[in-house]
């Protein structure tokens, strides 16, 4: 019998299933009124702003597909893989395992005690995760589950079409010849999302041109997103003071920022355009 509704933690039943099978078919079953949960950090966040809690917790403690990470061989070029379980603060502490930037930015979400029981699926399951604009960056492929097969898809296509499918791991390119940034501004208060996330990456030749250029940007409630005409701009090219100009209102036209209680979309393209263009301009040097 499923169960109408709950305002409380306390009549929340947890349901641990062993298998992606199960994780999927009990969320089948229950619909809306159940989540995945693995840290379960951000659902802590809303049961302390009085959200509804979910009749049901699909703990995915159980389920050893969401676990580790490893190497894999994505079309011939070598990745790391992520299990949807792994912490932030694991990214954060083994730099010798993974890809400077995914180190930087786990570095730079949440508070220690946060760090140390969110997941990156989780980070990248609730849509507006700091983690996004940086795997979006560095090119990751993303591994889940559909209810009846386990695929490999860019990790963009995921972002862009809202999937519901279930996390398994995300895989990042092992290639660190790429130059990189990651920046993030933050409220004062905890628990709330940033107001600008950009990150990005390059090749750098002896020319100074610019090749393989990846920027994507988020902010608060906005949906992450990457600079397709940014990145042509850049492309094949040595960074001019023209041309940082131009790639300064490119950004302003290009990204789509909303407006929310804590900033305007134009301060959000403002602070986006300046940080994406200082570090072109620093790191094209």
């Amino acid at each position: 019998m499923i169960r109408q509704g709950t305002t409380s933690l306390i009549d929340t039943e947890v349901l641990i299933p062993t298998s992606l099978e199960q994780a999927w078919d009990l969320k089948e079953k229950f619909g809306e009124t159940a989540s995945f949960i693995a840290g379960g950090t951000l659902m802590q966040t809303h049961w302390a702003k009085g959200f509804n809690c979910p009749l049901y917790l699909i703990s995915l403690d159980q389920v050893n597909e969401v676990k580790g990470w490893g190497k894999d061989l994505v079309n011939g070029q070598s990745y790391t893989r992520l299990g949807a379980s792994i912490t932030l603060d694991f990214c954060r502490q083994n730099k010798e395992l993974f890809h400077p930037l995914l180190v930087e930015a786990a570095r730079n979400i949440a508070a220690p005690a946060v760090r140390n029981k969110a997941t990156i699926g989780g980070n990248i399951a609730n849509g507006f995760g700091d983690m996004i604009p940086a795997l979006l960056a560095m090119d990751a492929v993303i591994t889940v589950f559909d209810g009846n097969l386990v695929h490999l898809q860019p990790f963009y296509d995921f972002i862009k079409n809202h999937s519901q499918s279930l996390i398994i791991s995300v895989q990042v390119p092992d290639d660190q010849t790429k130059r990189f940034f990651y920046k993030k501004l933050c409220h004062r208060e905890s628990f709330t999302p940033s107001i600008v996330t950009v990150a990005g990456t390059f090749h750098l030749n002896e020319k100074k041109e610019l090749s393989a250029v990846r920027l994507a940007v988020s902010g608060s409630t906005t949906q992450p997103q990457r600079l397709y005409e940014c990145e042509r701009l850049l492309e094949g090219s040595a960074p001019t003071n023209d041309q940082l100009q131009k790639l300064f209102q490119t950004i302003e036209e290009e990204f789509t920022p909303t407006t929310d209680v804590f900033s305007t979309a134009i301060y959000k393209k403002s602070v986006a355009a300046n940080w994406v263009v200082s570090e072109i301009a620093r790191l094209a040097t």
